[in-house]
């Protein structure tokens, strides 16, 4: 098997992998869309330069943005 043909092999493989985990996870986000909503609202206000101002709220931030991540492991069995 050529060089090329292994890398052809490999890149079609790779592809299906990840085809398959592209098409779960917008399954996932479409069966849960209020808990992506909430993760998604927490990266935007976590890229304010005026939000990151506040060392309290940052902190919030980050305990929700851990709690939604937990929370969505836990359903999915692989916390």
């Amino acid at each position: 098997m050529s060089h090329s043909t292994m890398n052809q092999s490999t890149v079609s493989q790779s592809t299906a992998n990840h085809r398959g985990l592209v098409e779960a996870s917008l399954a996932n986000l479409r069966e849960h869309r209020a808990d992506a909503a909430r993760w998604l609202a927490v990266e935007v206000l976590m890229s304010d330069p005026d939000a990151l101002a506040d060392d309290e709220l940052v902190d919030r931030l980050c305990r929700l943005q851990d709690r939604l991540e937990a929370q969505t492991r836990q359903r999915y069995g692989v916390a």
